[in-house]
């Protein structure tokens, strides 16, 4: 029978196998640092990719912020207007409240009294003026409790004169009459 030495054929291919695995894990280390590398510049690139359009962006931002600021000059001026126009309103309103309260007082003035100086402030009129006697003035108030935009008539003061009774009273101005 023939014995053959196995020993040094399995030794080479032991060694075959060892140098072929070696290879196969530099060839896969060397493909996955590759891989690695190749992933790594492809977040950089789009990391520059981004900062670009984050800077065009802001770019953008700028140009139309600079549109924006003249309507911010516009809107500002808008409601100044509209707060003229409020003004303007008011004005007008009171301008319709004088003549009501000229009429008012007409109405309710007797004969024998002079009105010689009205003062309004507010909603508060106050009146002056000369009676003939103290019975016209008494009928100038009861006329004033009656009449439709003017209330609490008050004699504020009375003094006896040659010329007749000087007074000074207030009433209170309605908002009906306004």
């Amino acid at each position: 029978m023939l014995l053959l030495n196995l020993l040094p054929w399995r030794e080479r291919q032991r060694l075959a196998r060892v140098r072929r695995f070696q290879q196969a894990l530099v060839g896969s280390l060397c493909l996955a640092l590759g891989l690695v590398l190749l992933i790594d510049q492809l977040a950089r690139q789009r990391l520059h990719e981004q900062a670009v359009a984050s800077q065009q962006r802001a770019r953008a931002i700028a140009v139309l912020d600079s549109y924006l600021e003249p309507l911010a000059h516009l809107r500002t001026a808008l409601e100044q207007t509209h707060g003229q126009s409020r003004a303007l309103a008011a004005l007008r309103a009171g301008q319709q409240r004088l003549p009501t309260l000229l009429g008012e007082l007409e109405r309710a003035l007797p004969e024998g009294v002079e009105l010689t100086a009205l003062t309004l402030e507010g909603t508060q009129l106050q009146i002056a003026g000369l009676a003939v006697s103290a019975g016209s003035l008494v009928a100038f108030i009861q006329q004033l409790e009656l009449a439709s935009g003017l209330r609490e008539p008050v004699l504020r003061h009375m003094q006896r004169q040659a010329s007749g009774e000087h007074f000074r009273l207030t009433v209170h101005v309605s908002a009906a009459a306004s």
